[in-house]
């Protein structure tokens, strides 16, 4: 290829997506806002998509990826060097002429300018080295696609051309013949190479030869071809709107023809001093709006020819991503209803046509090898849109994975399994999958990083297992988007991050996640993170059962009608209403329910009550714990510990403990205590014991709550007032005979005995810091005496 040396300036600042595939019964592309090239997969909702973009974390941009384009002037190049292309040269990806001209006549490439008198008619030309190009290409890896050198130059009075003029009907026609076979999903979209023609047809005539040959091939494959045009005929010659028939661009400037590896493809651009460069492609939101750039046809690559010879040379504006947005797209192309699983539904399952060399051709070098009819694959773009004939597509078995999935078609998962494997990065798009119609989950699993839900459209669940990092509900001022669980499902972690379901970006109501009026489980599967799955949009009608051994966040204010949790544990984190609806909470045996929000229910323990996350404060209407339950307490500071605030009654079973952790490098002494229950309007019952990381504690009720004591450790000081006197020999006397839990600082076994008397007496006089084994004073003495003829005859009368 050739072309004077053009180019522009301008900062590319934005991310940038590509409006490459149109809705299917749409003839004309839509004319959209290229301020960021609207993704192939928003062409249905363009702002919902917008804002979408503003929910990925910004991530740096990897490097651009390098390529090649090759053709018949390159001759035989043997796969050694292709390998050597791939591997040691670093080229990722190639642009492989297939012909050139229209369906008759021919065409000889060593006599352009027809001083023989043998081009003629259209000038067919079959590159006799395309199918063994790119076969050998995508055998080591690279993506390849087809490339077609047009010709409008050829008119009615061009010789030999029977007064008949090319058009770009029949030129997309003669592409199509000999490169057909390879416009489906695993190739690069095929490109249309314009740099003929001007002086020859006018600047409009050229315009809608271009638009022809789009839409002929818009009309047989379902995708916009790439455009190869240079600065001269970008900037003079096309004009608008060829832009929205050719969404890619790739643009040719030969920066430095002389020294091409001095030119800076990783940061630079074509050219920053011209800036009608681009012609119709440039906008002031989009100053740098090229995909691929040919930027010199000088280049010598060790792979090639040892070296010793030219190549052409690009660089993709984007990485390995970047490249796979540039390829052919899975198409659902059946009109009506069907499986996933049948290979005709999709333009990767059709049959590839042969290539035919035609008459007074070359023999094409190599054996024809043609790609597979097949399912769509992990390297695919899936686009379900068929929306005159409004259909819906079934996955009811198997195994499938494919790259991203775009679904404005109603999509059924009934058995088997989906993975969308794409993670959003900068230079793609912002989401793994877009639900664009309805789409339902009822046995199997779907798995994807980032789901995009639009507005209107609800996204049912009634069983299987959905594995994600984030869906986004994009809000709208009437409908919009929500969730459905309308039976028992499983929700699992994407990766070592929370998994979480919230609002998208956009103006409106918030989205919901609606539990359609039944009793919902949902188990919740433990991964990597600290909180598994965070459901940050209001969950409404019905009733929900937290199972599974992941921990459950739940941060809105919800309205459903009740809450129980039977496995694993349940965060409220929510700052208004109630986290866990309105009606009443049970938290089962090895369960837990914990966090910083409130819950508007009352609520009964038999597992455990975990006020905080990390330290906070949890609200509840009422709460009673039952036998066996056990209330958590974390104290990192005398100021800082998790507190229960009541709202209504505490009512505590006997053999209810609390189990409290104290914080790195804090210990309480002696006289601390903490006001670990409030608000309640009153107590009932005590906690059985308290089990403690740190000092031995001891549990008090008082007016409203309970407050945790750090016990003096004092032998006999059983009233722990850090002293062993009197006092402490009455709470003996009272508890004869009773549990020893009843007595502080003992180890609370058995009942209480002599042995106990025995305790207090060896340690009466003792006092903090008096250790327990120092000598009583002679008072001590005597009122040890005079205790125990009292004792003596307390024994006596029993």
């Amino acid at each position: 290829m050739w072309w004077p040396p053009f180019a522009v300036k301008a900062v590319r600042t934005s991310r940038r997506f590509l409006d490459k595939f149109p809705p299917q019964q749409e003839a004309k592309p839509r004319m959209l806002n290229r301020t960021k090239r609207i993704s192939l997969t928003c062409l249905a909702a363009t702002l919902p998509c917008l804002a979408a973009t503003l929910l990925v974390p910004a991530i740096a941009v990897g490097q651009r990826s390098l390529g090649i384009d090759v053709s018949a002037w390159q001759g035989n190049i043997s796969q050694s060097e292709w390998n050597q292309l791939r591997n040691n040269n670093n080229r990722e990806f190639v642009f492989i002429r297939s012909s050139r001209g229209g369906t008759t006549g021919f065409y000889n490439q060593n006599d352009a300018n027809n001083n023989q008198g043998n081009n003629t008619l259209s000038q067919r030309y079959d590159d006799p080295y395309f199918v063994q190009n790119i076969t050998r290409a995508t055998s080591v890896g690279m993506l390849a696609g087809p490339y077609h050198f047009s010709r409008p130059d050829i008119v009615a009075s061009t010789l030999n051309s029977g007064g008949i003029a090319n058009t770009g009907t029949d030129e997309a026609n003669h592409f199509i013949q000999m490169a057909g076979a390879w416009m489906r999903p695993g190739y690069l979209l095929p490109v249309f190479d314009l740099e003929a023609g001007d002086g020859i047809r006018t600047d409009q005539q050229i315009t809608q030869y271009s638009i022809d040959f789009s839409n002929r091939i818009y009309e047989v494959t379902g995708v916009r071809p790439i455009m190869y045009i240079n600065g001269n005929y970008a900037a003079f010659v096309v004009q608008s709107p060829i832009q929205d028939y050719f969404p890619v661009l790739w643009t040719a400037r030969y920066a430095n023809q002389s020294d091409p590896d001095s030119i800076p493809v990783q940061t630079g651009h074509p050219k920053d001093t011209f800036s009608q460069f681009y012609g119709p492609w440039d906008t002031p939101a989009d100053p740098h709006p090229w995909d691929f750039w040919q930027y010199a046809s000088t280049a010598r690559l060790s792979g090639y020819r040892n070296g010793g010879a030219n190549l052409d040379v690009n660089v993709a504006q984007g990485g390995p991503e970047f490249l796979k947005d540039n390829l052919v797209p899975a198409l659902w192309v059946s009109g009506s209803n069907g499986a996933w699983s049948t290979l005709s539904n999709w333009n990767s399952g059709q049959a590839p046509v042969a290539p035919v060399q035609g008459p007074g051709q070359g023999t094409r070098v190599g054996p024809l090898t043609l790609p597979a009819a097949r399912l769509p694959g992990p390297l695919d773009t899936v686009i379900l849109d068929r929306t005159a004939e409004n259909v819906t597509v079934t996955i009811d078995g198997g195994v499938h994975e494919v790259r991203k999935l775009v679904a404005r078609e109603a999509l059924t998962l009934s058995g088997g399994s989906l993975t969308v494997n794409y993670t959003p990065v900068a230079e793609s798009t912002p989401y793994s999958a877009q639900f664009s119609a309805p789409v339902s989950l009822a046995v199997g699993s779907l798995s994807a990083h980032t789901l995009l839900i639009d507005a209107v459209q609800t996204f049912t669940i009634s069983g299987g297992e959905l594995t994600f990092d984030r869906v986004n509900l994009t809000p709208h001022s009437l409908v919009p988007a929500s969730i459905a669980i309308s039976g028992n499902t499983t929700f699992s972690p994407w990766g070592t991050t929370t998994a979480t379901i919230g609002r998208g970006i956009g103006t409106g109501t918030s989205g919901t996640v609606s539990l359609t009026n039944g009793s919902r489980t949902l188990t919740v599967n433990d991964g990597a993170a600290e909180v598994d799955v965070s459901i940050d949009a209001e969950i409404t009608a019905g009733s929900l059962v937290k199972q599974g051994d992941g921990v459950l966040r739940l941060t809105a204010a919800n309205t459903h009608s009740g809450t129980f949790v039977t496995g694993g544990k349940l965060l409220v984190e929510n700052t208004t209403g109630s986290g866990t609806g309105l009606g009443p909470v049970a938290v089962l045996a090895g369960a837990t329910l914990g966090g910083s929000g409130a819950v508007a229910g009352p609520t009964l323990i038999d597992g455990t009550l975990a006020p905080g996350a990390s330290i906070g404060t949890l609200t509840i209407a009422s709460v009673e714990m039952r036998a066996g339950s056990k209330l958590e307490i974390e104290i990192d500071s005398a100021v800082s510990y998790d507190q229960l605030t009541l709202l209504g009654a505490l009512t505590v079973d006997p053999s209810a403990t609390i189990e409290v952790t104290f914080g790195a490098g804090y210990t309480p002494a002696f006289g601390d205590s903490f006001a670990i229950v409030g608000g309640a309007s009153n107590v009932t019952g005590e906690f059985g014991s308290v089990v403690s990381s740190g000092p031995a504690l001891v549990a008090r009720n008082v007016a409203g709550g309970v407050v945790l004591e750090v016990l003096s450790g004092l032998p006999g000081d059983y009233n722990n007032d850090g002293s062993v006197d009197a006092a402490d020999y009455t709470v003996w006397s009272n508890n004869y005979g009773q549990s020893a839990t009843n007595l502080l600082n003992t180890n609370g076994a058995g009942e209480v005995d002599a042995s106990y008397y025995t305790v207090w007496r060896d340690n009466l006089g003792a006092s903090l810091p008096t250790t327990a084994s120092a000598v009583p004073e002679p008072g001590s003495l005597a009122l040890a005496m005079l205790m125990g003829m009292a004792f003596a005859t307390q024994r006596r009368g029993q």
